[in-house]
């Protein structure tokens, strides 16, 4: 197991080590959302402690939750750490959670310590582990890398390493691998205490994901039907759950109460939809799940009867919305049921091999060389990553930049709890690194308490303040609008046009009303008229021009 853990925590830790190359910090941006979920960190950092918040709205309400973001935040400031250490502790936990829990699920159905340490390195390596084609998808990253692509900018591969996503799916998969393993062990041993074990273990999971609790108890009720011999098991276990998880789905309702009704559709949970172009029949899934049955059956392995169930679940819940045509982004649904199907699979190998295994000698050496091997085709693609992929290698450089211009002794940090437009890439540091707003992007788009009206304006403003002609604003709102198809692309364009004629005719108004202090543009672009009256610069480098309101 101490192997295991020193492996995750290697994976988790690659892109950290090699960011702290790069930039001379231990900071590590390189999943997209990272910056998102650090917004939303730093509002219980820098404003409040005890619980989190919009990071456009302020107090406005959040669909996250607790658990992932405040105790990690209670850490670093009780240590003196800076915000950015919030994502180091995510990796810490899913490098430890994730490698131990997987273990002790191997080692729970596969008994001989060594070979669950390599199917666990085997998976926590693995760029397909929460995606549809495990393997496949490392040896074509790795063909690109060292044969396509051996010095240049890889080519993007449909897939990332989404365990180690923090917080999610990362900061998940640890619950829902524990939950399997107290479920497996109420199923063999009935009493009183591994009962309410396997349901406390579920009703965590109400604190966790969303996705992860619904997953779950969907395939609680799949055993109950399938492994008629442990229904009572199957049914304490989602009654003492949910139970446990009442206070967080009253939390919940609350919360989806105080969030805006536009800005709830915006994100497009239930959204009707017709297109079903990108479906794909789950054949092989489907394949795998029945002769794991019918090898099952045949073995009377039943104790892998809930494994599968949850898998069943997944596959129900995954295509869901193909079925209903409502979207409620159920993908999220496949970070947790892919890595099952592996697992199952996994094990079922492991068990048949298991007396060649033991009567073949070299085992003992091929074994261990394939799972280290692997482990540093894992790190490997985890470096290049960082150093070789488009996103990696402008995450890295928007942060040194900001640093070398901003983190600086001798530069006054910016206002707190101010609202700055411009730049999106300084924009989105700058809400994490010095407490400040944006005014618009993606983090106003998912913004719960905004309504739509007000985020047209944000996005006009936006526009305004950084010398967009209306012509090129309709543009980019025809392209823009076209995405949230769930909303009515044509109204949402009039809106915005509506907004930009209106901030237009008085931007003074807008300013004031959406609270805008400072404006970040490139060193190398001219001021917008507006901006050069009723701002005035003061920092002009050498990556960005920081100008501030005149009269605030």
């Amino acid at each position: 197991m101490l192997t295991c853990i020193a492996a995750g925590l290697a994976l988790a830790f690659t892109p950290v080590v090699v960011w702290r190359i790069a930039t001379g910090r231990w900071v590590c941006l390189q999943q997209p959302e990272t910056l998102y979920y650090l917004q939303i960190a730093a509002q219980s950092y820098y404003n409040h402690l005890w619980y989190i918040s919009d990071p456009v709205v302020p107090e406005g309400v959040v669909l996250y939750p607790w658990l992932q973001f405040v105790p990690p935040v209670l850490l670093v400031r009780i240590f003196g750490l800076s915000i950015f250490s919030v994502a180091l502790i995510w990796s810490l936990c899913a490098g430890v959670g994730i490698g131990t829990a997987l273990y002790l699920l191997f080692w729970r159905f596969v008994r001989r310590p060594w070979v669950p340490a390599g199917l666990t390195i085997f998976c926590l390596s693995d760029l397909g582990f929460c995606a549809h084609l495990p393997v496949v998808l490392q040896l074509k990253q790795l063909t690109s890398a060292l044969v396509i692509h051996p010095s240049g900018i890889l080519a993007k591969i449909p897939a990332s390493f989404f365990q180690w996503r923090a917080p999610e799916p990362a900061l998940a998969l640890p619950f829902l691998f524990l939950q399997i393993l107290t479920v497996s062990i109420a199923r063999e041993r009935p009493r009183r205490l591994n009962l309410w074990m396997s349901g406390v273990a579920f009703g965590l999971l109400f604190y966790v994901f969303l996705y992860l609790w619904v997953l779950v108890a969907t395939g609680l009720v799949v055993a109950m039907l399938i492994d008629r011999t442990a229904r009572r098991v199957y049914l304490r276990t989602i009654l003492i759950g949910v139970v446990a998880g009442l206070p967080q789905l009253a939390l919940n309702l609350r919360w989806r109460a105080m969030a805006s009704a536009e800005g709830a559709a915006r994100l497009g949970v239930f959204a009707h939809t017709s297109d079903f172009s990108e479906v794909r029949f789950p054949f092989l899934s489907l394949a795998i799940v029945i002769l794991v049955v019918c090898w099952i059956r045949k073995n009377n392995k039943f104790e892998l009867l809930y494994l599968v169930s949850l898998v069943i679940a997944g596959i129900l819940l995954g295509y869901s919305g193909k079925i209903t045509g409502l979207f409620f982004h159920e993908y999220h649904f496949e970070w947790l049921w892919w890595p099952l199907r592996l697992i199952l699979l996994l094990i079922v190998i492991a068990t048949i091999a298991q007396p060649w295994i033991a009567r073949w000698s070299r085992s003992r050496l091929l074994f261990p060389l394939f799972a280290l091997l692997y482990l540093i085709s894992g790190i490997y693609l985890l470096t290049i990553d960082v150093t070789r992929s488009s996103f990696g290698i402008q995450q890295t450089t928007d942060f040194i930049r900001y640093c070398a211009q901003r983190m600086v002794p001798g530069i006054p940090p910016l206002i707190p709890r101010s609202v700055v437009a411009g730049s999106e890439s300084f924009g989105e540091i700058a809400a994490v690194a010095e407490n400040q707003r944006m005014l618009s992007g993606w983090t106003a788009v998912v913004s719960a308490p905004l309504d739509d009206s007000t985020w047209e304006s944000r996005v006009a403003l936006e526009a305004i303040l950084t010398g967009e002609q209306r012509a090129d604003f309709e543009q980019f709102v025809t392209e823009f609008a076209s995405e949230f198809w769930y909303l009515e692309p044509t109204q949402l364009k009039q809106g915005f046009m509506r907004q930009f004629d209106e901030v237009t005719r008085n931007p003074d108004q807008s300013v004031r009303t959406l609270g805008v202090r400072y404006v970040a543009l490139p060193a190398n672009q001219s001021p917008p008229p507006y901006v050069a009256s009723r701002f005035h610069l003061i920092q002009p480098g050498p990556y960005w021009q920081i100008w501030e309101i005149k009269e605030f």
